[in-house]
């Protein structure tokens, strides 16, 4: 029984330290893959992307930021903006008027669940912004 005993504690504690099955693996929700710091300083472009042709439909209404690496032009990475509510009227506004505008950002990246093949130097990620300012 003492044996018994043991082996059940040791399973429940295997058990317990195992993944989190809440969490899921790719989305806003899903763990923080890496963090762009505010010290990084990067300034990207911010536009809201709407469904212009009836064969896209790779994440639309939705903001996404573009930033391009300094020393690499075909270095970008285009991010999907999790916490629109961050954001502020004027960012909001380019919903209507299909503007871009210059931003510096920081924020938790995370994994997207639809993946799309683009050349190599091109990513697809979420981001849970922690700052945004207009240029």
């Amino acid at each position: 029984m003492k044996n018994l005993l043991f082996l059940f504690a040791t399973l429940f504690t295997i058990s317990s330290c195992s993944k989190d099955d809440k969490t899921p693996d790719c989305g806003c929700d899903s763990e923080i893959r890496t963090t762009i710091p505010e010290s990084a300083n990067l300034i990207g472009k911010i536009s809201y992307k709407k469904q212009l042709d009836q064969n896209d439909n790779y994440y639309n209404d939705k903001f996404w930021i573009g930033y391009t690496e300094q020393n690499c032009v075909n270095c970008v990475h285009k991010m999907i903006v999790c916490n629109e509510e961050f954001l502020n009227q004027q960012i909001l506004n380019l919903k209507s008027n299909g503007q871009t505008l210059n931003i510096k950002f920081s924020g938790h990246l995370k994994e997207i669940c639809e993946k799309t093949f683009d050349v190599a130097d091109v990513t697809y990620e979420n981001i849970v912004l922690t700052k945004i300012e207009v240029q």
